[in-house]
């Protein structure tokens, strides 16, 4: 099963729009991978003081998932941008400011 973990810092834009950016990862992954509907989206929220960047507290979220082994370089650029926009869209931040990766799932046997 498709799953999302994402790390987001407790009192930012993204801790309120969890529901929204859920179901829109969870839109993103029935378009490009096929996922079920209910795709699992994990949170991880960081308190307050305990993430920073550069020496001050920090406002980035990191999205994570892995994606079919041997994906190509185009369809993993256009998953990570459909991720950026929707966190931008949503929460109103910069680039600077979401963190994408999509891990290779495992080889196929």
């Amino acid at each position: 099963m498709a799953r999302y973990t994402c790390m987001i810092h407790e009192g930012q834009g993204a801790e309120g729009r969890r529901g929204e950016l859920a179901r829109g990862l969870q839109k993103i992954g029935r378009d490009l991978f096929g996922d079920p509907e209910d795709a699992e989206v994990a949170w991880i929220a960081i308190r307050k003081g305990y993430g920073f960047t550069a020496g001050k507290p920090s406002s980035s979220s990191l999205v994570a998932r892995t994606v079919p082994f041997g994906l190509s370089q185009a369809r993993r650029e256009e998953f990570m941008t459909r991720v950026c926009k929707l966190w931008k869209d949503a929460t109103g931040c910069s680039d600077a400011e979401i963190v994408v990766t999509a891990i290779d799932g495992p080889a196929p046997s």
